[in-house]
């Protein structure tokens, strides 16, 4: 039995440790968003009751989601209106207690106005595998996720009635319209402006809800990376949306429960010395 176990360890450290893997760019995507009728913004350029939801589907390093912008549209969907950024050193308070070195696939982020309760940093995924929370982060306005400093574009994230593209890119964009580094983009419009048809053409017509909606409204995909948006009046900030969407995302975390190197290499030194022990144990 040790010597099974043993081999079992060498074969993982050599297929999944020692084995250089490629490596392809990191990648979020937008899973959810929800609007309030209200207005006040709490002195943090964002809706105090509305929130967006970002789902991770690589892992993902604390530089890595500081390096990008998200935001929202105006209510033509024709020009980008509010531009945010995660904050480092929010990020770094939740990964470092969970002993990891980078979020992994399958993590939710929402960034939440500031009547949406305090921020939820207790980030666990390997400590309790089936839990929601533990797979979770709530960044609120201001704290976890602040206005971007440059004022290229410097309006609120205010999710509108009428129409609205919820957005994260790879970097700032240039202008207000500058749409090129789009990493995912949902919306609603029944009468798309350019930032809405840019969506449509970058990730598909699923992409935009052909609608506009009425307040409180959450608009959530219910499937997977191919969009398939629909509205109601209640959302399911920092959980999975139900059925395909839960489908996806619980098959994204069951595959990145892998352990990183450094857990790898434990439990091969655990297994060397059990395996030292029972020898010794034989021959005494």
């Amino acid at each position: 039995m040790t010597r099974l176990l043993l081999r079992f360890f060498a074969v993982y450290f050599v297929l999944v440790v020692a084995t250089p893997t490629n490596c392809q760019a990191a990648s979020i995507v937008v899973n959810e968003y929800k609007n309030s009728s209200g207005s006040s913004l709490g002195g943090a350029k964002m809706i105090t009751d509305e929130y967006i939801e970002f789902v991770l589907t690589e892992d993902m390093t604390v530089a890595q989601l500081a390096a990008l912008t998200f935001g929202d549209s105006n209510d033509a969907t024709a020009t980008l209106q509010g531009v945010f950024q995660f904050d480092s050193a929010t990020l770094t308070s939740a990964l470092t207690p969970s002993g990891l070195s980078a979020f992994k696939a399958g993590t939710i982020i929402v960034v939440k106005g500031n009547a949406l309760g305090s921020q939820n940093l207790s980030y666990d995924p390997f400590g309790n595998p089936t839990s929601d929370d533990a797979w979770s982060l709530e960044l609120v306005a201001g704290l976890g996720a602040k206005d971007h400093a440059e004022t290229t574009i410097n309006g609120d994230i205010n999710i509108a009635i009428n129409g609205d593209v919820v957005w994260i890119a790879s970097g700032l964009p240039s202008n207000n319209t500058d749409t090129s580094k789009f990493i995912s983009a949902i919306g609603h419009d029944n009468n798309p402006g350019s930032i809405a048809n840019a969506v449509i053409s970058q990730f598909g017509s699923g992409s935009i809800l052909s609608s506009t909606v009425g307040a409180p409204k959450a608009i959530y995909n219910t499937a997977d990376d191919i969009v398939s948006l629909t509205a109601s009046n209640t959302g399911s900030m920092g959980t999975m949306n139900g059925g395909a969407n839960s489908t996806w995302i619980n098959g994204i975390r069951s595959t990145s429960l892998v352990p990183e190197p450094s857990r790898a290499l434990l439990l091969l030194a655990g297994a060397q010395a059990l395996v030292f022990r029972r020898r010794r144990s034989s021959q005494s």
